[in-house]
């Protein structure tokens, strides 16, 4: 099984490297065969260094405009995983790239799905539930979406950490609002905005105003308080909502990579916010720009794959556009897709490092080494495009080995508990 996925991976990764027109076509059609005799692996699913490796063939995939194949590799993979479910306690670690992989390509059933099953036996269910919390929601289900986001804070409060209890507060608590608001509840729904502001305050001290967790927290914050301003008619609170949606939209998209899920969801909530005021205020340019922002926050979900955006099939974007060669433009297009990946995939390991707890010295100076092995990627990617993905690669792999160990431990646990997953 390992020979099936490694074959996968080393093909998209020699498609990147050969920028040859003569070739390209054919390297991608070897892809999509090593895709495609990946899926008719019977133990697709068996090998629990699965996520190190679909996230990397994700990002190769899209990166190479075949976020068609990439999406029916996702969907393969939750099928296998619904016709056996034990497996999730086998794949327990790597559910939460599983997870974050599907709902950056619009598959929120199977993201909720697979977050769902996965909670009784994940390493912090507290996060798990908070996570199923904010997917239901998304799916319009108020009721179902306060019920999780409850039982988050119950299971958070138990872990007896408290950056992990006020990570879990601040977005059961703002699922909460939102839920409310929606409900008409807006007397409650205010309650909450200011129960959340203390949350942020708390967890800023703690963690640090620049940590992603923190930044988050305060675009959470500002997203809340722009629907109360909004309930209540008041313009300039609404306006100072704004302000502080864009600096933090600023700050996540210079920190983690304009297509972070987390970056793109502040960048939407902008975007919403801004065409919101533009609309009320009769200001025709103000409306133009606001229309920008939200094409361009429209664009950068479409990069991570078009075809997996149901109910857009009108829009056209450049991710999923094949392409039939590869010149150095095109291949920095493709080196900065696996640097920002890689950037998305350390920064949610130093954020789950430290949610358990387990981070020792040596952890933190291999991500300090990883980070900056993509800053140098960053300052090479115009002069030296195949130098940067080099480096970006290696250190995607460094952080690979750094998930797996993790992996091993948590898999050590998870053999050890009774705890089942549900069918």
């Amino acid at each position: 099984m390992i020979g099936a996925w490694e074959r996968a991976v080393r093909d998209a990764r020699n498609a990147v490297r050969d920028p040859g027109r003569t070739r390209a076509e054919r390297a991608r059609n070897r892809v999509r065969a090593a895709v495609e005799a990946l899926c008719a692996e019977e133990e697709l699913c068996a090998d629990r260094s699965l996520g190190p490796h679909l996230a990397e063939l994700v990002a190769l995939l899209d990166g190479l405009g075949l976020s068609d194949t990439s999406g029916a590799l996702l969907d393969h993979v939750v099928a296998s995983l619904r016709v056996r479910p034990g497996l999730l306690i086998t794949l327990a670690p790597a559910l939460d790239r599983l997870a974050v992989a599907l709902a950056a390509h619009g598959r929120y059933d199977a993201a909720t799905w697979v977050t769902a099953a996965s909670v009784e036996d994940a390493t912090e269910p507290a996060a798990a539930l908070a996570n199923l919390a904010h997917l239901t929601l998304r799916r319009g289900d108020t009721v179902g979406a306060t019920e999780f986001g409850l039982e988050a804070r119950r299971f958070a409060a138990r872990a007896g950490s408290e950056l992990a209890e006020l990570d879990v507060a601040v977005l059961e608590t703002a699922v909460s609002a939102e839920a409310a608001r929606r409900e008409g509840l807006h007397a409650a729904a205010d309650r909450l905005v200011d129960e959340l502001a203390g949350y942020v305050k708390r967890l800023a001290a703690l963690a640090g105003d620049d940590h992603p967790a923190s930044q988050s927290a305060l675009a959470a914050l500002a997203s809340t308080e722009f629907a109360s301003a909004e309930a209540a008619g008041a313009r300039a609170r609404m306006e100072r909502a704004a302000d502080v949606l864009a600096v933090v939209a600023q700050r996540m998209s210079a920190t983690l990579g304009g297509h972070h899920p987390r970056a793109l969801s502040v960048l939407r909530g902008l975007a919403a916010a801004e065409y919101q005021l533009a609309r009320t205020s009769g200001d025709a340019r103000r409306l133009a720009g606001a229309e920008v922002l939200m094409a361009e926050a429209a664009r950068r979900t479409e990069v991570r794959g078009p075809e997996e955006r149901r109910g857009r099939a009108g829009r056209g974007g450049a991710g999923g556009a094949a392409r039939p060669g590869w010149n150095q433009e095109q291949l920095m297009d493709v080196a900065e897709s696996v640097i920002r990946e890689t950037e998305l995939l350390l920064a949610g390991e130093r954020v789950t490092s430290l949610l358990h707890g387990a981070d020792p010295v040596d952890a933190r100076g291999r991500f300090d080494t990883i980070h900056a092995q993509l800053d140098r990627a960053r300052v090479l990617l115009n002069d030296r495009p195949s130098t940067a993905y080099a480096l970006a690669l290696d250190a995607l792999h460094q952080l690979d080995e750094l998930t797996l160990a993790r992996a091993d431990a948590s898999d050590a646990d998870a053999l050890n508990s009774s705890r089942r997953p549900s069918p």
